[in-house]
């Protein structure tokens, strides 16, 4: 397994600005730092179901239809470099506005929860993030486990808690057209060199299977 790259694809995935980081961001406008890490930490739990999917998932493709492996790094592969040329050649000049929110502690938590549980991307994300880190899948081993599970909740939660952190002089920033267009192809960058390291993930698979 290469924790460096594992480490490096998760904090990309949650760097990228989404509903994750924009609801991060009015919360910690809205209700301050404090508050602000109930939502992150709700934010965690609601990608952990979506994790243990896709680590077991990824486990049952590799008893039952290695070859499909291949097939999933690959769209891995183009999903990322397709990423980075959005970014690139198509940076936006504005972010959407995440849906207001209010309540305490424990609604805040909710709405985190909600956040990540009910974005479509997280369980195709980690497939292809266990690909390119050459996650083990093979059998189950809890070490394996415990560190995909330490650097996919540790990048988010850190990440996250980054966001909050600086979520006042964040916000003003991302209204300025000039810098969201700067953030984007930085992001495009990011993604661009993480689908090269699939493609050779790619690469090391095929060549594996002769």
């Amino acid at each position: 397994m290469n924790v460096g790259l594992l480490i490096a694809s998760c904090l990309t995935a949650s760097l990228s600005p989404g509903p994750a980081a924009l609801s991060t961001i009015e919360t910690s406008l809205r209700y301050g730092k404090r508050l602000a890490a109930w939502h992150t930490l709700g934010l965690a739990v609601g990608e952990t179901p979506h994790l243990f999917l896709a680590l077991f998932g990824t486990q049952w493709l590799a008893q039952q239809a290695p070859h499909a492996l291949t097939a999933v790094a690959a769209a891995g592969m183009a999903y990322f470099l397709y990423l980075g040329w959005q970014h690139l050649v198509r940076p936006r000049s504005s972010l959407p506005e995440s849906a207001g929110l209010e309540g305490g502690a424990g609604r805040l938590f909710l709405r985190g929860t909600w956040v990540n549980f009910s974005n479509p991307k997280t369980i195709p994300f980690f497939l292809v993030i266990i690909q390119a880190a050459s996650v083990p899948t093979d059998g189950f081993a809890w070490s394996t486990t415990g560190v995909f599970l330490l650097c996919t909740l540790g990048a988010e939660v850190g990440v996250m808690s980054f966001y909050a952190f600086l979520g006042d002089r964040l916000r003003v920033r991302l209204k300025d057209a000039a810098t969201i267009r700067w953030v984007d192809r930085a992001l495009g960058v990011l993604w661009t060199a993480l689908g090269l390291l699939m493609a050779w993930r790619v690469w090391q698979l095929l060549e594996g299977s002769h």
